[in-house]
């Protein structure tokens, strides 16, 4: 027993020192001395050792248990390298959740690891479970296994040790996941996210949404709209191939707005709550620490003062739009607890109501219409889109629309930018009919148009090039009697996420006079 447990963690311990974290597969150098390094053996001897015990306890089978954990860890760094090869971004303590996820919402997660080698994986493990089963003969049915406990409470104590040990000689995180991993490597930065939870439960957050500007009391209050657009980015600079007609209602509100730019978001092709909660909240990632990386975990539980709220306290009905189960990423608890008065989920949408795999952005903007058209009082409508989310590879765009989106269809991967062309089209259109909606109130109005992400198109970008991290916001309004000033004081890109919100209520109150 105890050669079969040492030959299970001499395998995952050359795993880790032959894994790239960075996006590589293996290599000789691989995590070299870091995966070799006194905290990261410690700490993937506790969670070794650990899962060990479990899966042992529970399925009475020695062998099993050491196959699973080594197989589980190859597991992991197959899913860092898919997540790293289309974000960016190591796998991190949190993404643990979007295992669960991807069996609620699979479209948004398996395609992207690769739907036929996930079902052969899926086969796979069940008949290599299915084999051991039968032919490993259970602990409890051993008449000389009596010795084998004390081995297994030996491994429990021992990870134990390990883990604690692990925990005094942890480094501080700089809590950039790239930086992170390359100094820790893959399992010890999960160690060390799992203390830093720990040690920020009880971390209370500075709110500078409570700084915001307040509305003068007595003044009309006009109608604010702000749309948070799956995906949305320029990409015609970085690919001048794209006909400049692709975003012609973008292009003539931007000669009209009161202010425009390029925002910086904290996320790359997804991870949209971030974006999303640093626009609700003026919380910086900085001021997150830990709870960056899903910031509505935390504020489910304990929610701060926020754009809604705001809002609301100034005599708005305050209202979210949301084409997509309430219950995701928590915002069925989220939402309220920020001070939305209604959450208008996808079971206010129809089947009909869809472009592509997601509800569509005209189903939305008539949506958002129809609320303008029928509030008797100011109306705050924060709009989540999902039409332009991937995966992109799944569409087959009809061939005419490379003659609609392309000054020349150059030779290449086109599919995927194909795809996405069509829906950023419609979330063109989108804003042209939100801004009439606006217009035709007796309130007037403002719109705020900002982008989460840029899109995941891997093969477009390792072909045409990669485009920058930031995505263009806009801020629209029916006061244009400060316009020019509004435009000398805020058109400065690229502007933080977490700035967005406020450069908005300054500019509606000065374009509005209130």
């Amino acid at each position: 027993m105890l050669i079969a447990v040492s030959i299970g963690l001499l395998a995952s311990l050359l795993m880790g020192a032959l894994f790239v974290p960075t996006g590589g597969r293996f290599s000789p150098t691989g995590g070299g001395m870091r995966a070799l390094s006194l905290y990261c053996v410690l700490s993937g001897l506790a969670w070794w050792l650990s899962l060990f015990s479990v899966a042992c306890l529970i399925s009475q089978r020695l062998y099993f248990a050491i196959t699973l954990v080594v197989v589980l860890h190859g597991v992991l760094i197959a899913v860092n390298y898919t997540k790293f090869t289309a974000l960016k971004e190591p796998f991190i303590l949190q993404d643990f959740e979007y295992f669960t996820d991807a069996l609620r919402h699979p479209q948004l997660y398996i395609p992207f690891f690769g739907v036929i080698k996930t079902c052969l994986l899926l086969t796979a493990g069940a008949a290599a479970i299915g084999l051991f089963f039968w032919l490993e003969t259970p602990l409890y049915r051993q008449a000389n296994a009596w010795w084998q406990w004390p081995v297994v409470t030996l491994a429990v104590a021992v990870a134990f040790v390990a883990a604690m040990s692990a925990w005094i000689i942890r480094p501080r995180l700089s809590l950039d996941p790239l930086k992170d991993v390359q100094a820790t490597g893959l399992i010890a930065l999960l160690h060390s996210h799992l203390a830093e939870y720990w040690l920020s439960r009880k971390r209370t957050f500075a709110e500078p949404a409570a700084q915001w500007p307040q509305f003068d009391p007595g003044n009309p209050r006009p109608h604010l709209v702000m749309v948070q657009s799956e995906s949305f980015f320029d990409p015609r600079p970085c690919y001048p191939f794209i006909k400049p007609s692709v975003l012609k209602n973008w292009d003539e509100c931007c000669t009209v707005a009161a202010a425009s730019g390029q925002l910086s978001v904290p996320a790359w092709g997804a991870n949209t709550v971030r974006t999303e909660a640093a626009i609700l909240t003026g919380l910086s990632q900085a001021m997150l620490g830990i709870y960056q990386y899903n910031p509505y975990r935390r504020l489910a539980k304990r929610p701060v003062h926020s754009l809604a709220s705001h809002l609301r306290a100034q005599g708005y009905k305050t209202i979210c739009v949301h084409p997509y189960p309430a219950q995701f990423y928590l915002r069925d608890r989220v939402m309220p607890a920020l001070g939305f008065d209604q959450f208008i989920d996808i079971s206010d949408f129809n089947h009909g109501d869809r472009s592509g795999q997601y509800v569509g952005d005209q189903a939305v903007a008539d949506k958002v219409t129809g609320l303008l058209t029928a509030a008797e009082e100011p109306v705050f409508i924060f709009v989540i889109t999902m039409e332009n989310h991937g995966p992109l590879h799944l569409e087959k765009p009809d061939p005419e629309l490379e003659t609609d989106a392309y000054r020349e269809p150059p030779a290449g991967p086109l599919q995927d930018l194909t795809a996405y062309l069509r829906h950023l089209k419609n979330a063109d259109q989108m804003l042209a009919q939100i801004t009439s909606a606006v217009q035709a109130t007796d309130r007037g109005g403002s719109l705020c148009w900002y982008g989460d992400h840029v899109p995941i198109m891997s093969d477009v970008y390792r072909h045409f090039g990669e485009p920058e991290a930031t995505t263009p916001w806009l801020i629209w309004s029916t006061g244009t009697e400060q316009k020019a000033r509004v435009i000398e004081k805020t058109n400065v890109p690229p502007l933080p996420a977490e700035s967005l919100s406020k450069h908005w209520l300054q500019t509606v109150k000065e374009c509005h006079r209130i």
